[in-house]
């Protein structure tokens, strides 16, 4: 790679990075299948709460966590639960947290970020390991 390549590199992942400010995150974003989370932030870290959920879920028909590993909260509502929790900003991304799984009771290590080219279009990405599945969610507009 040639010094002037690595320095076109470098600018576009620096502009990328400062285009992307922190309060961009803070929305409500639909995914896929049609649950709506609203990104909001504590401090330093930023949480996401279930909004809305799909209009046909995949499983805990009666809207509570039914899945979820301590059996104490599995009588808790889904509307208002933090699935994705203690994420912070780097780069222009949030990372470092993790995101709750209700229809498996399950939490996987996540990274969110937001197309630099599409700002109402945002991406999060669940990891298990080397294995991880990525959503695409837009920008809610109530």
């Amino acid at each position: 790679m040639s010094f002037k390549s690595f320095i076109l590199l470098f600018f576009i992942g620096y502009s990328y990075s400062i285009s992307i400010t922190p309060d961009k995150y803070i929305d409500k974003w639909k995914i896929e299948g049609g649950s709506i989370i609203e990104i909001y932030k504590d401090g330093n870290l930023f949480h996401g709460k279930i909004h809305k959920r799909a209009e046909h879920p995949i499983s805990n028909f009666n809207g509570l966590d039914n899945k979820n590993p301590n059996t104490h909260l599995r009588t808790r509502s889904l509307i208002g639960m933090d699935i994705l929790q203690n994420l912070y900003f780097d780069e222009g991304a949030l990372s470092g947290g993790t995101i709750y799984n209700a229809d498996s009771g399950k939490s996987y290590t996540v990274k969110v970020w937001i197309d630099p080219e599409d700002t109402n279009l945002c991406y999060i990405r669940a990891y298990k390991g080397i294995l991880f599945k990525t959503f695409e969610a837009k920008r809610y507009f109530d």
